[in-house]
């Protein structure tokens, strides 16, 4: 049984680093394997976006800037794709790089000890210790201790330290083992963040809580005498017990059924009795300290598990952030098709009003046209009558039609189309807009620090780039007169009757006749082509600008479907990059444990959630030939594995119910295969579940490789 305070021999540890060096080397041969999947998954997206925006051109709309905008944000998303693979290629180079010596960085609050623990390393004069509230880390420092590298960053949390604080992280990264120290007294929810970040970023992690308490001013002082006189009373003072209650509490806010245990030291002790002032109570410093506890656990740890540390460093700076990342695109997934089934809702909807908007609109103008012209026609007879023997008849005949505004009347109705069908459009604009910007979740996980890489904002701009209606319907001339004739001709006509008829009340009523006829001869004509020109330009205008209306929010739709499925296919991408990495970090420890690697070709595949939980698919009925708690403990934090027998020539369906079962969900799943059947999804109710249920629901998305989405 691992002993974590067994005492490692200088040579024993020195072959051990060799060791380490020797795997250095394989864990960043290995890591550029996987980055070369990383940057495959990562193309396949790409190609996706790349398909949208080249089809940009099909939908022919006359706002090119909206075109222009959701093509430039694609653009940029993919951008932010591409990037992600550089961000980690350099990572895994500057690790290289720095990979002289095995690398342990000390993480803690301002205050905690970190520079007093150097100082001892060191062998220092004390001259890097921290006087009461000062801040000492200002800066990233390594030394050489035992021959690795030991690197004391900033401390965490300090007051306007947001700067210190990403220099820490970003060491972190770097780190083959965290050395994760805090104070005695009241732990702080703070600190068990930054542990559940170390953790994320799949560090492996030891606890050290310093014990800080006044020496006075030499050996003569009585809280040094008060000290030594009883030692054995340090952890009782420290209430060691309700400390790590306490934090282990904060951290299972986060990590359910997470524990970390302390080693206990006195940091000030073991640097006084390397001072020479304080020579003659060296021994008893030292026993009081506990500092010897600390050194071994280091020691055994590299000694122990050293090769793996460094090898899982560098499938780390890969695998830690592709991991979260996969999560969060999974969920923008979720939220960009959520947002492209809204609009195609309101093209469904604007499409059903639309047919019966135009079906009654028409029908309204076409009412007011015959009104206003019937007005006209009832006119005739008293204009006749009045105007039965005037010379000047058709400029009569202008003057009585500009007394009924018919035009005006009309154009009023044109008008009122024009205004309901804005109306109705910026209705549905400004409704899809705020819907668009409520329902955008914006999953920012605040612990990812250096992992985040995508525009967390972009939502906003879809909905902006809706702009307004845009209406533009084009005015309507009904005609180039009052109702589209200069003269009714009847001058000639009057002639013609004086000539043929005898007598003058005949010749008025053959009059009153034939004008009475012309002139509605004439209104009949100007109506029909009234009626014809207003539906010409109902379907020139008002159809053809509905349309366009419909091809705008189609084309931000398809935008957010195009983002939807290349978010999906990253996100599926990043989790076959991260199964095939868990596979890789169990055959290291196969390795290490001496476990034969053909046991290791029975593992189908292997899904994780960094930290908490690991789910191994096996293909057979055998059991593996390792103790379970063995292979937890040795991948650092220890994870609660499950071994899972599945038979993978059952159809897709089956394995997920089975799944599902195993993991104690009884719920039926609905399956659906989206873009172009090369990507499935799995909607389930969501029944309001809680960590452990997520995590299982994490683990069941990997194994098949699914996109899981709560409904």
């Amino acid at each position: 049984m691992y002993n974590p305070f067994k005492k490692v021999t200088p040579g024993s540890l020195e072959a051990a680093l060799e060791a380490c060096n020797i795997a250095n080397k394989q864990g960043y041969s290995e890591a550029k394997i996987y980055l070369k999947d990383l940057k495959k998954s990562i193309a396949q997206a790409s190609e996706i976006i790349t398909e949208c925006i080249d089809g940009m051109t099909k939908y022919k709309i006359n706002d090119k800037s909206l075109v222009d905008n959701i093509r430039t944000q694609l653009q940029t998303v993919q951008t932010e794709f591409e990037q992600s693979y550089f961000d980690t290629q350099a990572s895994l180079r500057s690790k290289n790089k720095m990979s002289s010596y095995f690398n342990i960085t000390l993480f803690g609050k301002t205050k905690a000890g970190k520079s007093t623990l150097m100082e001892i390393l060191t062998h220092g004069d004390g001259s890097h210790m921290g006087k009461g509230g000062q801040r000492t880390t200002r800066d990233v420092r390594s030394y050489e201790w035992r021959g690795m590298s030991v690197t004391d960053v900033p401390g965490i949390d300090a007051y306007g330290g947001q700067e210190d604080d990403a220099k820490a992280e970003e060491a972190a990264i770097y780190a083959d083992l965290i050395l994760f120290m805090i104070t005695a007294g009241q732990p702080e929810g703070s600190e068990a963040d930054w542990m559940v970040k170390l953790k994320k970023m799949d560090k492996p992690i030891l606890c050290v809580c310093n014990y800080k308490q006044s020496l006075g001013e030499g050996v003569d002082d009585f809280r040094l005498k008060r000290l030594l006189s009883n030692p054995q009373k340090l952890e009782e003072r420290m209430n060691i017990g309700e400390l790590v209650k306490q934090f282990n509490t904060f951290l299972n806010e986060q990590l359910p059924n997470e524990h970390v245990d302390f080693i206990i030291t006195h940091l000030l002790a073991k640097f006084c009795s390397q001072q020479p002032e304080y020579a003659s109570k060296k021994l008893e410093l030292e026993k009081v300290s506990r500092f010897e506890h600390i050194e071994q656990s280091l020691i055994n740890e590299v000694y122990t598990n050293g090769v793996l540390h460094r090898k899982k460093c560098y499938l780390s700076i890969i695998d830690a952030p592709l991991y979260q990342q996969m999560n969060q695109l999974f969920d923008f997934s979720s939220d960009a098709y959520s947002q492209f089934r809204m609009i195609l809702d309101k093209v469904s909807i604007f499409s059903d009003w639309c047919e019966t908007f135009n079906k009654n609109e028409k029908n309204n103008i076409v009412r007011t046209i015959t009104k206003e012209y019937n007005k006209l026609r009832n006119s005739v007879p008293g204009f006749v009558e009045k105007h039965l023997e005037d010379d000047d008849v058709d400029n009569a005949w202008k003057t009585h039609c500009a007394n009924f505004n018919t035009q005006y009347a009309i154009e009023n109705s044109v008008n009122s189309t024009k205004n309901k069908l804005e109306e109705k459009v910026n209705d549905i604009f400004t409704e899809l807009k705020a819907e668009m910007n409520f329902s955008f979740k914006w999953k920012v996980d605040n612990n990812l620090g250096n992992y985040q890489f995508i525009n967390w904002k972009r939502g906003i701009k879809w909905a902006s780039a809706l702009g307004s209606a845009g209406l533009g319907i084009a005015a309507i001339a009904l005609s180039s007169g009052p109702l589209g004739w200069a003269a009714l001709g009847v001058t000639a006509i009057f002639g013609f009757f004086s000539w043929l008829c005898d007598s003058r009340e005949d010749k008025l009523r053959e009059r009153r006749k034939k004008l009475s006829s012309k002139i509605n001869d004439g209104i009949d004509k100007e109506e029909q082509k009234a009626k014809d020109k207003i539906s010409t330009w109902f379907d020139d205008n008002i159809v053809k600008q509905e349309e366009q209306i419909s091809k705008r929010l189609s084309v931000v739709g398809r935008g957010m479907l195009s983002l939807s499925n290349g978010e999906r296919q990253l996100a599926l991408g990043y989790c076959k990059n991260h199964r095939d990495i868990t596979k890789m970090i169990i055959a290291n420890i196969f390795n290490a444990m001496g476990i034969f690697m053909n046991e290791l070709d029975r593992i189908v595949c292997a899904a994780r959630v960094p930290g908490r939980r690991i789910a191994i698919i096996l293909e057979g009925r055998e059991n593996l030939p390792l103790k379970i708690s063995e292979l937890s403990s040795r991948l650092g934090n220890n994870e609660e594995i499950s071994i899972i027998k599945l038979d993978r020539s059952k159809s897709l369906e089956v394995q997920i119910v089975y799944l599902l079962k195993h993991f104690g969900f009884m719920i039926k799943p609905l399956i659906r295969k989206v873009n172009n059947d090369t990507q499935t999804v799995v909607y389930l109710f969501d029944q309001g579940y809680n960590q452990k249920d997520l995590d299982s629901l994490n683990l069941i998305q990997q194994i098949m490789n699914v996109h899981i989405i709560l409904k």
